[in-house]
């Protein structure tokens, strides 16, 4: 099914958007790139982390000209985050060259009125998506606010050289196997009619092909996935809102103002504030600012 196309906004008439294309987060002759950290610490495929980062300047472009308060998705959010960090290349260069003033992101307050209250700015910012850019927003990345804001989503910093990450799901079914194939062993034993011994040997042939199908299906099967990382709950609103990893632009002001479960942005007015939060929020929101 294609995309469905909605009257586009002409952005080459809007010198924001040409200085965001031109915008540039991967610095050439370095090993690890922006992109590339992007995609090592969010466990993402080099291409998915490419998209995401031409995800996070539409954001940016929402951020300042959406005039309402807007949250990005968890994997945009990643990308904000990130690029907080680089602070010569988020304050001086992002902020002071291309916005013109800055974008604060902040840590969330919690609440359910605040999770609700960016629960709507993400539902406004899906259909600006579409307003501005002409097109549904890609799923993978922008999921629908239910999953957003899943409360299913926590998040949390892992170390892989000293921890394995073993899915829920895959050891579930893998516990399922176990369970079912030394039944399964078990009768076929029962019914050989060998002694002891031979029947538990037989048992644990069984259970041992069964698991190695099982993981080797589970090996195939990640390969071939793009990598997708966390779902979180992030925004950006203009002019007075804010959340639990959000920001706020005040014309070269730095006022913070912090939110609830995650990052608006509100481009109606110069005046903005927001928060998201990186490890798990319900909304979220920024201050972007009105056109220049």
């Amino acid at each position: 099914m294609g995309l469905v196309q909605y009257p586009v906004m002409n952005l080459t008439d809007d010198p924001l958007w040409s200085k965001l294309e031109a915008f540039e987060l991967d610095v050439n002759g370095d090993s690890l790139t922006f992109t590339r950290r992007l995609a090592r610490e969010n466990g993402w495929s080099p291409d998915f982390a490419g998209r995401v980062v031409e995800e996070y300047r539409r954001f940016l472009f929402l951020a300042m000209r959406a005039g309402h308060p807007v949250t990005p998705s968890d994997e945009v959010d990643q990308a904000w985050h990130l690029h907080l960090v680089y602070t010569h290349s988020y304050w001086d260069e992002l902020c002071g060259e291309v916005l013109g003033r800055p974008l604060h992101h902040g840590p969330t307050r919690g609440g359910r009125a605040e999770d609700d209250k960016y629960h709507e700015w993400y539902e406004k910012t899906l259909a600006s998506y579409k307003r501005v850019f002409g097109r549904t927003p890609p799923a993978d990345i922008w999921p629908e606010a239910g999953r957003r804001f899943s409360s299913e989503m926590r998040w949390r910093r892992v170390n892989v050289a000293a921890c394995w990450l073993l899915p829920k799901s895959k050891v579930k079914r893998v516990a399922a196997l176990l369970v079912g194939g030394t039944c399964l062993g078990g009768l076929l034993a029962a019914c050989s009619g060998g002694d002891a011994a031979e029947n538990s040997i037989l048992a644990l042939i069984i259970v041992g092909v069964l698991t190695l199908i099982l993981i080797l299906a589970a090996s195939a099967a990640k390969r071939t996935k793009s990598g997708q990382g966390s779902n979180d709950s992030h925004g950006c609103t203009g002019p007075s809102s804010g959340c639990s990893s959000g920001c706020s632009s005040r014309d070269h002001d730095s006022s913070h103002h912090s939110h609830d479960s995650s990052d608006s942005i509100d481009s109606s007015s110069g005046d903005s504030s927001s928060g998201c939060s990186s490890s798990g929020c319900g909304g979220g929101g920024c201050g972007g600012g009105g056109g220049d």
